[in-house]
């Protein structure tokens, strides 16, 4: 008997030693595999803020560009343009439009104290500035200087800037070290180091969480555009990202036996639970905040002799709303007004500003105002509203329809793109006139804004668009202008416009997108209403 329980008992140890072995090393597996995910996520996250951080440089570089070109190197355009680059630093950051020269290239003109205008630029950023002549596209130098006096350059040339100049922001780093940061600042949990290099190059760094560089042990390692560049982000857990029970759920496990391995499976799918909850609450709030944009956008109303079409689309996911809209509306029986617009920058600031934009584009339409005087006083309210918000908008009123369907467009335009017209045959253009600067540009030259009248026959498809439709990095704006039309000329004719609008969505975007885009589509047709019903119609929508 005694022989027997002894069995018994070496047969129960062994079977627990297995199950406690088999359960550690199942565990064991299955943190580390969550910690390479949750790693993993993180970085990729880490990286999406810093990739959305230079596209938004690179966006801003891009409008002050624009700024110069179209103020003809105003200075005080130039200042207002790129004041929020630089304001943050107290003139340390400095922005300046370089003049290329047989000696290298000149300050033209410099907001900051770090160049002076006249000044030639010299040493090491010349190789930078000479390539940002030629990519089209925005270029980074490598870290210049040392210690508290590190800095780091950003260079953007045609054609986004005026030919033979470049953009250059020279940017101070500071001491590279850890910042003073709270533990419960975001990725408090991860060391984060980011290298001005395609490799780990410790001397190329130029922000790091932690001292010990490079990072070493289970590290991550992230490419990070930035413009013609590629930074190397290397990230890693400053702690157990799964918590530091988990981590040690092998040990606890192989101590304790099953049971505890029972309960910690229940832990590592509380906290999972969690996770799902708080991801879950992000993806709520993003919906809350396109809903809001939404909310912001005008119901489209019925016209007897227009099909109406719209379609709005957010930029890339997060807590950001935009600034793009369009707007439709009937000024009296005959009369009907279009509008389309983008205010620059992606938070609710753009979004309340927008909103402001639009109303008061209507009101100005219903006192009688025509196009281009509608955005003058749009241009007189941006100046009163004191916002360094630049807002480009279209606008347009169609006469009168006649028998056969037809209408006359008097329109004006502030720095928006053209709209264009397909005729029913297939034959396609911009409505390229009338243009005139963005409105929040500094001007004094108020009520000579142009416009333009032109004849839309029957058919006749109008589009109206803004830049998210088009603008895609990398990519030649000219280019794809010339591609939308091409798709347009050879769809609208014989799509509707709905139909036409998610074609378009989906031929030029491919399920990817950057920036918001607005689109809105009108078609003129021959009313099949009798005259007298119309006018009954009208005649009910009017106030009493």
């Amino acid at each position: 008997m005694r022989r027997a329980w002894g069995k018994l008992s070496a047969l129960t140890l062994v079977l627990l030693i297995g199950v406690t072995a088999v359960g550690s090393w199942v565990v064991r597996d299955a943190v580390r595999g969550q910690e390479d995910r949750l790693l993993h996520e993180r970085a990729n996250e880490v990286g999406l803020v810093l990739k959305e951080a230079v596209d938004s440089l690179s966006s801003q570089l891009t409008t002050v560009g624009g700024v110069v070109r179209a103020t003809n190197d105003s200075p005080a355009a130039f200042g207002r343009a790129s004041q929020g680059l630089v304001a943050s630093s107290s003139g340390r950051d400095t922005m300046a439009l370089l003049q290329k020269t047989s000696g290298g290239y000149r300050v033209r003109l410099v907001n900051g104290t770090a160049l002076q205008k006249g000044q030639l630029v010299s040493g090491p950023v010349i190789p930078t500035l000479t390539r940002a002549e030629t990519v089209g596209q925005m270029v980074t130098t490598p870290v210049l200087g040392s210690g508290a006096d590190r800095e780091l350059g950003f260079a953007l040339g045609p054609p986004d800037t005026p030919d033979g100049t470049v953009l250059y922001l020279q940017l101070t780093l500071g001491t590279l070290g850890p910042p003073t940061a709270a533990d419960t600042a975001p990725f408090s949990e991860l060391h984060v180091v980011l290298y001005d290099a395609p490799t780990v190059v410790v001397g190329q760094s130029l922000v790091t969480t932690t001292d010990d560089l490079p990072l070493r042990g289970h590290v991550q390692l992230t490419s990070v555009s930035a413009g013609d560049s590629v930074w190397t982000l290397q990230v890693s857990a400053a702690h157990p990202l799964v918590g530091g029970a988990t981590a040690q759920a092998a040990w606890i496990t192989a101590a304790l036996g099953v049971v505890l391995s029972i309960l910690l499976a229940l832990v590592v799918e509380i906290e999972t639970r969690r996770r799902r909850n708080a991801l879950a609450l992000y993806r709520n709030e993003h919906q809350v905040a396109e809903a809001l944009q939404r909310s912001l956008l005008p119901a489209l109303p019925v016209v007897d002799t227009l099909q109406l079409a719209a379609r709005y689309l957010p930029g890339s996911a997060g807590q950001q709303v935009g600034g793009d809209w369009y707007d439709v509306f009937e000024l009296d029986a005959d009369h009907i007004g279009v509008a389309v617009g983008d205010v620059l920058g992606h938070d609710i600031e753009a979004a309340a500003l927008m909103s402001r934009v639009q109303t008061a584009l209507r009101a100005y339409a219903f006192v009688g105002e025509q196009p281009g005087a509608v955005l003058d006083r749009l241009d007189r309210l941006m100046a009163s509203l004191q916002t360094d918000r630049l807002v480009t908008v279209f606008y347009g009123v169609l006469g009168p329809a006649t028998e056969d369907g037809s209408r006359q467009l008097l329109f004006a335009n502030a720095g928006h793109p053209p709209p264009l017209l397909v005729e029913a045959d297939g034959t396609a253009r911009e409505l390229d006139d009338a243009s005139s600067l963005l409105l929040g540009v500094s001007s004094t030259d108020y009520g000579v804004r142009p416009q333009h009248e032109t004849a839309l026959m029957a058919d006749s498809t109008l589009l109206l668009y803004t830049d998210g439709l088009v603008e895609v990095p990398g990519e030649s704006l000219t280019d794809r202008v010339e591609t939308l039309l091409r798709i347009v000329a050879a769809e609208a004719p014989r799509r509707a416009p709905a139909e036409l609008c998610d074609w378009l969505l989906e031929a030029l975007l491919r399920g990817k997108r950057r920036d918001d885009v607005a689109i809105l589509v009108a078609r003129l047709v021959p009313s099949a209403v009798p005259e007298a019903r119309r006018h009954r119609r009208l005649a009910a929508l009017r106030p009493a």
